[in-house]
């Protein structure tokens, strides 16, 4: 059965972007990756960096997914920038051929997801989470929160759970898994949601 480590970004005092609407990214992206978690659980064996809110260091990312000796690692974002402007989303690799692979894969599941979404493409960059990962290693920005539109967006629940269901799309077709979850009716999709929150 193929692994995988989930690396919800930053954590407790480490909020990481704050959208202008007061949406911390370490809370969300925390949502995020304990979905992707849930949905990916039946066909893979899965490990999380964190599932609270608490402050784990960039060293001790990597130590716990080449401790765990895990298949591929995908730590997950949401962007920020100077220009209030910038929006879209896009996937971070170290560069090696596999990463190149899974990070296409979790970008073109997202681009099917959000078709309206601007498509900023793979890109290569020497973050320590991916250079310092002993297998192909991922970093997903999956919007802008310093653009208020796309804070607001990333604020709705349902949206956060297609970001989730994107993602693991990605991840089960790299590993050529197929996911019936593809299919969600709007009414499985809201009981996902419900279900998530607790109601």
């Amino acid at each position: 059965m193929p692994s995988i480590c989930i690396d919800p970004g930053h954590g407790a005092e480490d909020s990481g972007a704050v959208g202008a609407n007061g949406l911390f990214e370490s809370l969300a992206v925390l949502d995020i990756g304990l979905m992707v978690r849930d949905i990916l659980r039946p066909h893979m064996d899965v490990i999380m960096t964190r599932d609270d809110d608490t402050f784990v260091s960039l060293p001790e990312r990597c130590r716990v997914a080449n401790n765990a000796d895990v298949d591929i690692f995908v730590s997950i974002h949401l962007n920020s920038a100077s220009n209030a402007e910038a929006n879209g989303f896009e996937v971070f690799t170290s560069g090696s051929d596999e990463s190149v692979r899974l990070a296409g894969s979790v970008l073109n599941a997202h681009a099917l997801t959000f078709k309206n979404q601007r498509n900023r493409g793979v890109k290569k960059q020497s973050f320590h989470v991916l250079v310092n990962t002993a297998m192909p290693a991922i970093l997903w920005e999956g919007c802008f929160l310093s653009n208020q539109q796309e804070a607001e967006w990333a604020s709705d629940d349902s949206v956060r759970v297609s970001m989730a269901q994107a993602i693991s799309d990605g991840v089960l077709a790299y590993f050529g898994i197929a996911e019936s979850n593809q299919e969600l009716t709007l009414e499985e999709r809201v009981v996902r949601i419900e279900n998530h929150l607790g109601l």
